[in-house]
């Protein structure tokens, strides 16, 4: 299962802008190792350091593309249904919602920097549109949880089960797994007895749920509106990453016209008109100056930084880095950091992970049991019963 990122946002917020800048950058790059049969799911890339720099052999990418040495990665993005304010009391997409959320590692909330009347935000203005939303997320994941709960707390209290095991049955309806509910109750502190559960409880979970499991994660939308300094700077102390929808859609419809060669150096062809060239070069601009992220690297700091993945690329042949038909380092897999060996061979096929033998570094040749930790940018090669 790929790794997947909903997107969430109030009206206005330029999610619809965001998903057609998504929407061209899925079809300038075109392959990806998922279905999207849905027009609310889209395709993002995020990048890192590629090994065949290090083997001076040129990648041979089933997915994405290889730059310079910069490899692109795909990742599942889905357009997530807002909560109106009430919807822990019934109103709005709240079993929408559910479904969306339910497979999802992380939700974005999009923030729209300008103000109903059109006039900028103060960062503390910024600050509670931000908690307006994820308030009505907590609340409501918290009304769902506790639906029926004593009818429940009664069933699970009769045995002597430990918390994580009594709380199974219920939270796995809502896509969390055991390990995620160790996580839990290991950050916070919950009665052991679920009849003694109070709302506080309900909303702690909650709350958990969504900085541990599923975090949310605040994004500034329309960063090339933001002119003033002062408030730039704040957001970024703030821990805020900003972007422009709106600059990435044009520099895709830029590359459709033929108008750059390429989306990442942004640089106006000749055919370019001047009003054109002079746009474009504002676009670069406002992307150089290091405080605006580009898509990919807002998607790159969630995964490597918020969720703590890391990029793993099996091998066939451990001396020549490739495939059994020769593609060097085909495949790169984003895996959780501290996973195994025998994670990765249960994630190339069930049959190579139930056949495990041994591991082997790519690099160093050494032989590595199944128990071995990965780490970013391994190269593994996994010798299995089954082939």
């Amino acid at each position: 299962m790929p790794l997947k990122i909903g997107i969430l946002g109030k009206p206005n917020s330029g999610k619809s802008t965001l998903f057609s800048a998504l929407t061209g950058t899925a079809v300038a790059i075109g392959n990806y190792p998922f279905t999207t049969t849905s027009t609310e799911v889209g395709v993002a890339y995020i990048t890192g350091k590629c090994p065949h720099v290090e083997i001076n052999v040129p990648c041979n990418p089933n997915y994405g593309r290889c730059i310079n040495g910069i490899r692109e990665i795909p990742i599942e993005i889905a357009d997530v249904p807002g909560l109106v304010q009430g919807a822990s009391q019934g109103k709005g997409m709240g079993n929408q919602f559910l479904d969306s959320v339910s497979d999802l590692n992380a939700i974005v909330n999009l923030i729209n920097p300008m103000g109903e009347d059109g006039q900028p935000l103060t960062p503390e203005g910024i600050e509670e549109s931000a908690l307006e939303t994820e308030n009505e997320i907590f609340t409501w994941f918290a009304s769902r949880i506790s639906r029926d709960w004593q009818r429940f707390a009664k069933k699970e209290d009769a045995s002597d089960s430990p918390l994580d095991e009594k709380l199974i049955t219920k939270m796995s309806f809502f896509g969390i797994n055991r390990e995620q509910i160790r996580i839990v109750i290991s950050r916070e502190s919950f009665p052991h007895a679920l009849s003694a559960w109070s709302d506080e409880d309900f909303m702690g979970f909650s709350r958990s749920v969504f900085t541990h499991i599923k975090p949310v994660i605040r994004v500034v939308n329309k960063g090339d509106l933001i002119h003033d300094a002062k408030t730039m700077e704040r957001l970024l102390e703030m821990g805020y990453s900003v972007i422009s929808a709106d600059y990435e859609l044009s520099i895709w419809k830029a590359l459709n016209h033929g108008l750059i060669d390429s989306p990442e150096s942004i640089k106006p062809k000749e055919n370019a008109t001047a009003a054109q060239k002079n746009a474009l070069v504002q676009i670069s601009s406002l992307f150089s100056s290091g405080k605006i992220l580009r898509i990919s690297s807002m998607f790159s700091r969630i995964i490597y930084d918020y969720l703590q993945y890391i990029v793993v690329y099996p091998v066939y042949d451990e001396s020549k880095w490739s495939d059994k038909t020769g593609k060097v380092l085909p495949d790169a897999f984003l895996m959780k950091h501290s996973s195994t060996a025998e994670d990765l061979a249960y994630m190339i096929h069930t049959d190579i992970g139930n056949g495990f033998i041994r591991a082997v570094d790519g690099r160093t040749r050494m032989v590595l049991g199944r128990s071995y930790e990965l780490k970013d940018r391994d190269v593994i090669r996994i010798v299995s019963k089954t082939k």
